[in-house]
């Protein structure tokens, strides 16, 4: 299975910003959002991997989840670009996109990448 490169310079899509008011993502410095499909089998091997990033990470970064299925979820998943599952999107504290990433990941890259993002050593 491979692995997703996670780059870690900023990517700039002008539209790619949460609105506050409508979707209610983005309220921390930091938010991590997680594009899924119940169907999807690298998605269930990734959600464990999300879930214990939420435990470590969870009071300095908000950490959202959507089935790309979900009619909830289409704008969202038409905001970010979702084309195939699982993709992560990463915002910095302006909500703007510093990281896009799809398919499986290394929980201990994934790790060092957010504490990094973070400022913790």
């Amino acid at each position: 299975m491979p692995i997703a490169t996670i780059d870690p310079g900023p990517v700039s899509f002008t539209e790619a910003r949460v609105d506050y008011e409508s979707q209610e993502v983005a309220h921390g410095p930091f938010t991590f959002i997680d594009f899924y499909a119940e169907w999807c089998a690298v998605c269930k091997q990734t959600t464990p991997l999300v879930e214990r990033l939420r435990q470590e990470f969870g009071d300095a970064m908000l950490f959202a989840s959507y089935d790309v299925d979900a009619p909830a979820s289409r704008d969202l998943v038409r905001q970010y670009r979702v084309v195939g599952v699982p993709t992560f999107v990463i915002l910095d504290g302006q909500q703007n996109v510093i990281a896009r990433f799809s398919g499986g990941f290394e929980y201990a890259e994934m790790r060092r990448r957010l504490r990094r993002y973070l400022g913790q050593p």
